[in-house]
């Protein structure tokens, strides 16, 4: 693919040229159970650790509908039964099982720095008004408490999230959604040293979004053993669900070796990482470069080189410059990007068109390439720069 070709679909679709199967379903849930009657004790799905408990008198605040009711859930997978609201502010809970899972869980908790889930359930508020209500997904922590909401936020009536650290912000919401629409929400969540970042998609037209999602949001650092299920408002306010998944990994499957990490600390507490996604590739030329971990707002560019070395705190820098030798710099016409608030930002490169000291140069199969990002940070108020980890990317044909 040439690379004008491939700037446009980037423009056009995000990343999404770039998916792989990379992702690996931790639990999911059908609620295929007996119509009418209850999910409390049951023990379908798979990936759980213990059967659903059903808050009420009689365990059914949460029971089970089929399309035989009104009105009918249209984003049910019209087999068998989905879950649904019975009485406001029920509670419907279950544990996904992290044993089998060691990579993205320690000790039962889900939440180990650099690793990546995603949350994708369909759901819809099918009774009440359209105000002073909620519905939605949310992860806990048992002992805790919750930690993040993903669905309609208390009194929004749109799709979106709620951060529910201790200086979590107010809900954020998809603007001019509407949560009496049925919607198939996926959340993917980075655990980053430091804040956590989300990113939030309306009904996507892949299982596993590569594309610039509706929300993306940094949110507080946490840990999450427990999920809930649940909706309610002073108005018989009422929602089904279906569909429910867990799942873990990247699928732009990151290329390339990191090396030099974890960078220096920056201002949001944690280290910038650097990741190449696509493909090493020179025929097909589809690599780009994702920096992430930054500070919001902060402007930064990439280099590249054929060397790797440690030099502490460059020119003044709070952080480490880990390339040596000839370093190229990304700093040509929209090529130095700004993290805006998801404190990420990605540049899309050209392998026949690396950056030298001396002009540009064409990667060759079977070349190592190193790349880092440099940033502008503060501290205690005063501007200075940061560096990203590196990522060495060997060239094939």
């Amino acid at each position: 693919m040439s690379k004008p070709i491939f700037l446009a679909l980037l423009a056009t679709a995000g990343l999404s040229s770039f998916a792989g199967a990379q992702v690996t379903v931790v639990a999911s849930e059908t609620f295929e159970y007996p119509v009418p009657g209850t999910f409390f004790q049951e023990t379908g799905g798979v990936g759980w650790e213990n059967p659903w408990w059903v808050s009420g008198a009689t365990n059914d605040d949460l029971a089970l509908f089929d399309s035989t009711v009104t009105p009918p859930f249209a984003l049910s997978d019209n087999v068998g039964a989905y879950a649904g609201q019975v009485n406001p502010f029920g509670e419907a809970y279950r544990k996904p099982d992290g044993g089998p899972h060691p990579d993205v869980a320690a000790g039962g908790l889900f939440g180990i720095d650099n690793t990546t889930l995603w949350f994708s359930f369909s759901l819809v508020g099918f009774s009440g008004q359209t105000s002073e209500h909620f519905g939605g997904l949310a992860l806990i922590q048992q002992g805790t408490g919750e930690e993040l909401f993903i669905g309609s936020p208390w009194d929004t009536n749109e799709w979106g999230i709620d951060d529910e650290g201790p200086a979590g912000p107010a809900p954020i919401t998809i603007a001019g959604t509407d949560d009496t629409v049925p919607a198939r929400l996926v959340a993917r969540l980075d655990f980053l040293p430091g804040m956590e970042r989300l990113r939030l998609y309306l009904d996507p037209a892949t299982a596993y979004p590569t594309g610039p999602a509706d929300l993306d949001e940094m949110i507080h650092d946490m840990f999450f053993n427990e999920i809930r299920l649940s909706s309610g408002g002073n108005n018989n306010d009422l929602f089904y669900f279906d569909n429910l998944l867990i799942a873990k990994g990247d699928p732009n499957a990151g290329v390339g070796t990191n090396f030099c990490g974890p960078g220096a600390i920056n201002s949001t507490g944690g280290s910038g990482v650097i990741t190449g996604v696509g493909s090493p590739s020179v025929s097909t030329n589809q690599l780009a470069l994702e920096a992430s971990g930054l500070p919001a707002a902060s402007f930064g560019f990439f280099l590249t080189s054929q060397q790797q070395l440690f030099v502490a705190g460059p020119g003044g820098s709070q952080g480490n410059l880990c390339l040596g030798g000839a370093i190229g710099r990304y700093v040509g016409p929209g090529q130095i990007l700004n993290s805006g608030a998801s404190g990420s930002f990605t540049l899309p490169i050209d392998l026949t068109q690396l950056p030298q000291p001396t002009g540009f140069v064409a990667g060759v199969v079977g070349e190592a390439w190193n790349f880092q990002a440099w940033h502008r940070d503060a501290v205690a108020g005063s501007a200075t720069s940061n560096f990203t980890d590196g990522v060495e990317i060997t060239l094939t044909l």
